[in-house]
């Protein structure tokens, strides 16, 4: 059951007072009802969400259990400005301007990270321990991870197969630590089906969890419980990573991508459908230089310094956005609206999401759960506008590999 605490309690909760983890003691009574806040829509959209999609667990946060081929506000309380996002399998995450966490959806696993067993169709505060601010979120099929501006890194829900890094497949309900090699500090971390990734401070990648289709990297179809570095050719430094279904994408400094893992899609983008237990190069067109990547469930985007936007792996929803329903081995350009210039890109289970340089969502692919956003049912081979309510500008996007739902930072276009 779903607490309801009285103003007090919600205003401390969101000025810089943490909640208390697994390993310290609680800090009392009305923090420990803070982390079941009630569910008050903002009254001012700055740092707001909107969410889409399918809803069947409540994770588009709007106090419903229905699906929506329309935009929706998340019910955030009052006063949460909202800095990061991230979709998982059937539940979300987001990071609060003051570095909480809050989460909502499917809570079979603990994914929710609040000690609890239910779902919540609003948001609830996941139980960090004490003192700990978060910068980054990422949300698995059934986990959830959160980077720390002290470059911790604590995860929580399912663990099946060690996806939880801390050593063991044992099942959290609050965030545990990952067991980081020794001296490393995280600054982005992803997830997936069965494996998370990380990315450190010096440019390298960790991977942890199952490994049957080579999605760790390391050279070995071996899983395991503990993060251990990707097999990248020396000298490369990498400044963003991303977790396909089953494979891994990584952005050099440079402008060059790295994948790995399962290809049998052609997800990898080297011109094969060989699945690869290291990391090759993404065939990229002549003198492109790319700036971003996401990847979806079974394919891969690239956002290039043009603002023009690359997609390779499967296609038969139309999520690479070309006009087809065809697969590709090696990245194609999506058709994008006429004038559009694209400045952030993520991709779910089966489509693809787009922010333009003008504040506007475009989707393209899967939409039987109405995760395009465009009030129809149907999927599109290329992009659409996504219907974000009047007035309102999107600042950030996120969907994910094991996703039917996608979200929105937003705020005002006046503002």
């Amino acid at each position: 059951m779903r607490l309801t605490v009285g103003m007090a309690a919600v205003l401390s909760a969101f000025s810089g007072l943490a909640l208390a983890g697994p390993a310290p003691a609680l800090a009392g009574p009305a923090s420990a009802l803070a982390a079941r806040l009630p569910a008050r829509a903002s009254a001012r959209p700055a740092g707001y969400l909107q969410a889409w999609g399918d809803d069947l667990n409540g994770q588009l946060g709007n106090g419903a259990t229905s699906r929506s081929h329309l935009p929706v506000a998340v019910r955030l309380p009052a006063g949460v400005t909202i800095t990061a996002v991230a979709a998982g399998g059937k539940h979300t995450l987001a990071v609060t301007s003051t570095g909480t966490v809050l989460a909502w959806g499917d809570n079979f696993y603990g994914q929710l990270g609040d000690g609890q067993a239910g779902d919540s169709h609003v948001p609830v505060q996941v139980m960090l321990p004490k003192g700990t601010k978060v910068t980054a979120v990422a949300a698995g099929d059934g986990d959830s991870l959160a980077v720390t501006s002290t470059g911790k890194l604590y995860a929580w829900g399912d663990n099946h197969y060690g996806e939880l890094g801390d050593g063991s497949t044992m099942t959290a309900r609050t965030p545990v630590s990952v067991i980081l090699p020794k001296g490393v500090k995280v600054v982005a971390a992803g997830a997936s089906y069965n494996y998370s990734l990380a990315l450190t401070s010096t440019g390298k990648v960790l991977t942890w969890g199952y490994n049957g289709s080579g999605q760790l990297g390391n050279g070995f179809l071996t899983a395991s419980e503990i993060p251990a570095l990707v097999k990248l050719p020396r000298g490369i430094k990498i400044k963003q990573v991303a977790n396909g279904g089953y494979d891994g994408l990584a952005l050099t400094t440079s402008g060059r991508v790295y994948a790995w893992g399962d290809n049998r899609y052609g997800q990898v983008g080297d011109g094969t459908r060989t699945s690869r237990l290291a990391p090759v190069l993404v065939r990229l067109p002549r003198g492109v230089k790319i700036t971003a990547i996401a990847a979806g469930s079974q394919h891969s985007l690239a956002l290039t310094s043009t603002g023009r936007m690359l997609a390779w792996g499967l296609g038969s929803f139309g999520q690479l956005g070309d006009g087809r329903t065809a697969n590709s081995t090696v990245p194609v350009y999506a058709r994008l609206p006429a004038g559009d210039r694209i400045a952030a890109i993520s991709a779910g289970g089966g489509f693809s999401l787009a922010r333009t340089s003008a504040g506007q969502v475009l989707a393209w692919g899967h939409n039987t759960f109405g995760q395009l956003g465009d009030a129809r049912a149907a999927s599109s081979d290329v992009p659409v506008r996504v219907r974000i309510p009047a007035g309102l500008v999107a600042v950030g996007l996120a969907a994910g590999p094991t996703t039917r739902h996608s979200l929105a930072i937003v705020r005002r276009a006046d503002g």
